[in-house]
């Protein structure tokens, strides 16, 4: 199967597909290794001091950052034009031969609310259910950064509290 790299990008950050992040790594140019190492310079660049990362789906533990240097993350993507679309994409449609192929998002607030700008769920047993996003609000841009949730069942209803509280401000 053939896709292309905005393919792979709507796959990672819609569905949150990890084979998607580990392909879009391996074609970086120079390869696997050196997208990490591009990452993490990134992540320097973007003063993200206490972020470091050693894979490109978040799934390791060893995958480290704080909330204060999420939102620096959250703001430097939403610069990007094929972030923001993926990051506010509901369902992504991939065509596989003749047939197309659909991919929810998996923070179901995205097509609920149309003021995200953009957005991106995780989760592992370390870190629970996470969730960035930035929302454009009457009052300006707000980015929400939920960290620890019990699962990923919890962490949808605990963005929508604190969503809604920035949305009445």
């Amino acid at each position: 199967m053939r896709l292309t790299r905005v393919d792979l990008i709507e796959l990672a950050l819609v569905s949150s597909d990890n084979l998607a992040a580990i392909t879009l790594a391996e074609n970086f140019t120079g390869g696997y290794n050196n997208c990490i190492s591009h990452m993490n310079e990134n992540a320097r660049k973007l003063n993200m001091l206490n972020t470091g990362f050693v894979e490109p789906t978040g799934l390791s533990v060893f995958n480290v950052s704080t909330a204060n240097e999420l939102v620096n993350l959250v703001i430097a993507a939403s610069k990007y034009p094929i972030i923001v679309e993926a990051g506010h994409t509901s369902t992504a449609k991939i065509r596989v031969k003749k047939k197309w192929i659909v991919f929810h998002n998996t923070n179901p607030l995205i097509g609920y609310h149309q003021n995200i700008v953009v957005s991106k769920t995780g989760y592992i047993r370390a870190s629970g259910g996470c969730l960035v996003m930035m929302v454009d609000t009457e009052v300006g841009k707000r980015i929400l950064v939920l960290l620890g949730s019990k699962n990923t069942h919890t962490r949808i209803p605990e963005a929508e509290i604190i969503m809604r509280q920035a949305l009445e401000e």
